[in-house]
């Protein structure tokens, strides 16, 4: 009796020691705006393949080291917004254990800010101290926005965002150059999701469109409304005629799996 007690003990704990030396999986936090969340998608295909979960499975796919992916971007942010937010602190700063860290902002920045060149690189800054701060051991990367304004406007926000990378040592993933890329190549509207008000479509298409009616509250001056979103382009042969079809920027799920594909190229090459 007393030797199976023995043997009871020595299994369980070599259980235990084999359960903590068995590896982590490294740990990443995307932070940005809403092309980091991805509303959209999110709410067409809750339980869909988001960013996150697609860059773990491309991860995996690779080879690489087990990943786990926190996404905590948020629409709307900008640098300066984020910093000290109720978001920040709720969704970014407890989350323990980051090893690397993806910054992508600078769309909204680009909308906000009344002198760009003077108060983005401030900003980003200062939420880079945070967030060094905040997570001391996670390694963070800025990335290049998406093709979201016209391409000079881009080109704009991308030139301060490498200057920035430059003056706190940090690398850059850029998403922009393949994803514009692949617009070239694909055409202007393959990548981005369609939002379009009720009210612009003509009536006679109102019935069959249900499933794809949302109402939207109101922000900014964006009215409250029911609102057609597509994760596709799957109706651009019947609504691609309506001018207001094509307004909206934000990725659909082809540009969020472009973005997840970039990432995991770029991981692959430090941690292998």
């Amino acid at each position: 009796m007393r030797y199976f007690k023995t043997l009871v003990f020595s299994l369980v704990v070599l259980f235990f020691i084999s359960w903590n030396n068995e590896p982590k999986p490294i740990r990443i936090l995307l932070v940005g705006d809403s092309t980091t969340i991805g509303n959209v998608p999110r709410e067409i295909n809750p339980e869909g393949l988001h960013l996150e979960q697609m860059i773990e499975q491309l991860a995996k796919g690779e080879g690489l080291p087990d990943i786990k992916v926190i996404n905590a971007g948020k629409g709307g942010e900008t640098a300066k917004r984020l910093l000290g937010s109720k978001h920040y602190k709720t969704a970014i700063a407890p989350v323990k254990n980051v090893d690397y860290i993806f910054l992508r902002m600078g769309i909204n920045d680009w909308f906000k800010c009344k002198d760009l060149k003077a108060e983005y690189p401030l900003q980003m800054k200062a939420l880079i101290d945070q967030l060094r701060m905040d997570h001391p051991k996670a390694i963070i990367y800025l990335c290049t926005i998406t093709s979201f304004m016209k391409p000079n406007e881009c080109k704009e926000v991308n030139d301060l965002i490498y200057q920035i990378a430059k003056d706190e040592k940090l690398q850059v993933l850029d998403i922009f150059t393949p994803y514009n890329n692949y617009l070239i190549a694909n055409g202007r509207n393959s990548l981005s999701v369609r939002q379009c008000y009720l009210s612009h479509i003509p009536e006679k298409y109102h019935e069959w469109l249900k499933p794809y009616t949302y109402y939207r509250k109101g922000w900014g001056n964006k009215p409250s409304g029911y609102v057609v979103k597509v994760n596709d382009m799957s109706l651009d042969p019947i609504l691609g005629h309506i001018k207001q079809w094509y307004y909206d920027r934000h990725p659909n799920t082809t540009g969020y799996n472009l973005i997840a594909n970039e990432t995991v190229k770029f991981l692959a090459v430090r941690l292998r």
